[in-house]
This record gives structure tokens, C-alpha cells and sequence, in this order.
């Protein structure tokens, strides 16, 4: 009865401003910051768009891949992203996970076909990001990932 009561009050919340795509696109962004996952479920239900950017110019699917919680990033792919949109400084969330070491979120963008040649507003890609950042682990799989995408 209290997750009633919680989302119902939640829900009401989120309709209460006088532009509710603007609730929707702080309130999601805030929910993968906090991992709060039955917040983003509910944003999303509600039709957050899934491809909304922040003032960086980063999506839900940019931040989750950050944070590296693999649940957020699964219920975000779920919805479809643009999993190429770059931000602001030309970062893909394949760029942002191969930074930050993210190799299970680095393997499910992989597998969904990210582009691995797009560059940064510096020129570097996620491998060369990745080599960057000391995190040989996912420079490894991206290398191998080019390999046998030139090998076929």
C-alpha cells in the first residue's frame, strides 16, 4: 500500500510544474545520479525522452554509462537511445565508459553495434580514450572489437 501511496505522490510531483517536459528531463537526470532506478522507470513510463540532453549536452544513456551501473544502462538501452549522440566535448557513452573502465557497459555498447571510429572535439577515440585513462582492459576489448570489424 506505502509504494502506492510513494508513487502516486511521486507522479503527482512530476505533473505539478507548469512545463512537465522540463520536471521530466531535470527528474531523470537526477534519478540516474542518485541510481534511483524505480524513479526512472516511472520517468520513462511517463514518456521522458530518452535522447533528452543536459546543459554538457549528455543523455541518460552518457551519465548511466559514467556511474557504470549496469541495471540503469540495461533499462535505459531498453528504450531505444541514439547510443551515438555525442555531448558537448564530442563524447559518446562508448567514449565515457571506456574512460571511466566501464567493460561490461563497454561489451553491451559494443554489442549494439557503437560506433568505435567517432571522435572527441580533441580527436581521440573510446580506445585512444581508454589507453588515456589507464584502463588497458577496455583498450583491449575496443582493439579487438576494430580487428575483427576490419577482419571481416
Amino acid at each position: 500500500m506505502s509504494s502506492v501511496l510513494l508513487f502516486t505522490a511521486f507522479v503527482g510531483t512530476a505533473h505539478s510544474s507548469t512545463s512537465d517536459t522540463d520536471v521530466v528531463k531535470e527528474n531523470i537526470f537526477e534519478a540516474i545520479q542518485n541510481i534511483d532506478i524505480v524513479s526512472l522507470n516511472v520517468l520513462l513510463a511517463e514518456g521522458a525522452d530518452i535522447n533528452e540532453v543536459d546543459e554538457q549536452g549528455n543523455t541518460a544513456l552518457m551519465l548511466a554509462s559514467k556511474i557504470g551501473n549496469p541495471r540503469m544502462v540495461k533499462i535505459i538501452l531498453a528504450h531505444n537511445p541514439n547510443i551515438n549522440l555525442q555531448n558537448n566535448e564530442g563524447y559518446t557513452a562508448l567514449m565515457i565508459a571506456s574512460q571511466q573502465g566501464q567493460v561490461h557497459i563497454v561489451e553491451k555498447l559494443l554489442s549494439l553495434e557503437a560506433d568505435t571510429s567517432i571522435r572527441n572535439m580533441d580527436g581521440f577515440t573510446a580506445s585512444e580514450l581508454a589507453i588515456r585513462f589507464g584502463q588497458p582492459q577496455t583498450a583491449d576489448l575496443l582493439n579487438s572489437r576494430a580487428q575483427t570489424s576490419i577482419a571481416r
